[in-house]
């Protein structure tokens, strides 16, 4: 079998399948994939965001990850309002083409505790598809002692290509806004693949994709008129594999005024056991563009010679317009 086939093989009939799920630096960008309640938690109407990632281009079994979302605000009424939130994400590896596809919509009640903070809870349902190539794999059945004879069986147990199931979630997530500053504080709580759906290719493993319970946070503290800390983290934990990621940066306001906002924010944050993420994100008025890039510090360095992956955000936010200083502050909705 040759090395992509090996490698794919293993994340077939091996239970590291459970550590594929989707994973992104520049998860504070993309709240939706990690946490339903995140459906509509912001100061605005509407949001939509979109990360690429391309990961290990160096190696046979290279990802190239896209996530796709949108969400908004359909009804307020006094402490209380409703957000609707839809995400795409789709995943692609390998010479056979692993693929991930999924498709989904998120619901969540938010409920303001004063005009400062407030808490949602959310829940969402996803249709997944896992799908592999297997004609373009070759297997060791195949290899007649001189050559490669695709015509042959490749006496694997896969039964079939793909495999579709639907798959829920639920979140809780807390929120605070500075009413003078621009200081605000997040934390998320997500409960993903609740009901642990089987996504397999072969009747003999029975594999049944694991819950992945998920933790972020993302913080920005004013020090100045003109400039802003920030930190930002996720932990994330599927049966034994886990994921820690912890960050910090500095947001510089380049300009301000109705129609001229302008910012640049540099961070660098670490994930545990494996890279190192310098990241820069320029704003502009309801627009946010980021770009990173994984610095690989595992052992897996021995094949990527350090490189790990690049990784590019786009978000859009129909934002309130400012509140005029004389005036009382606007509510968190």
């Amino acid at each position: 079998m040759n090395c992509s086939g090996l490698t794919l093989c293993f994340l077939l009939f091996s239970m590291s399948l459970c550590a594929q799920d989707l994973h992104f630096s520049q998860f504070y960008n993309q709240p939706q994939a990690f946490n339903p309640a995140s459906a509509g938690a912001f100061r605005g109407a509407m949001r939509g965001a979109a990360i690429y990632r391309a990961q290990w281009m160096q190696v046979p079994v290279s990802y190239q990850t896209f996530d796709g979302s949108f969400d908004w605000k359909i009804r307020k009424r006094g402490k209380h309002a409703l957000g609707l939130g839809c995400l795409l994400q789709s995943d692609r590896a390998g010479d056979g083409g692993l693929s991930w596809l999924q498709v989904g919509g998120n619901a969540a009640l938010h409920h303001a505790l004063n005009a400062h903070q407030g808490f949602s809870i959310g829940g969402g349902i996803s249709m997944i598809q896992r799908s592999v190539n297997t004609s373009k794999l070759s297997f060791k059945s195949q290899w007649t002692g001189d050559l490669f004879d695709p015509g042959l069986p490749s006496n694997e147990p896969l039964i079939n290509n793909s495999s579709l199931r639907t798959s829920l979630a639920a979140g809780l997530q807390w929120y605070w806004y500075s009413s003078k500053k621009r200081s605000y504080a997040q934390v998320g709580f997500g409960l993903l693949h609740l009901n642990r759906p089987e996504l397999d290719f072969s009747a003999q493993t029975g594999f049944r994709l694991p819950m992945r319970v998920t933790i972020q946070t993302d913080c920005a503290l004013q020090l100045s008129e003109w400039q802003d800390f920030v930190f930002f983290g996720q932990i994330q934990q599927m049966q034994k594999n886990q994921e820690w990621v912890a960050g910090f940066g500095l947001r510089q306001i380049l300009s301000t005024g109705p129609g001229n906002t302008s910012a640049f924010r540099a961070s660098l944050a670490y994930r545990w056991g494996d890279a190192l993420i310098p990241a820069v994100q320029l704003e502009r008025n309801n627009w946010v563009l980021g770009l990173s890039y994984d610095w690989n510090l595992s052992d897996f360095q021995i094949a990527t010679n350090r490189r790990g992956g690049i990784e590019i955000s786009l978000l859009y936010q129909l934002l309130p317009a400012p509140p005029l200083k004389y005036l009382k502050s606007c509510p968190i909705f």
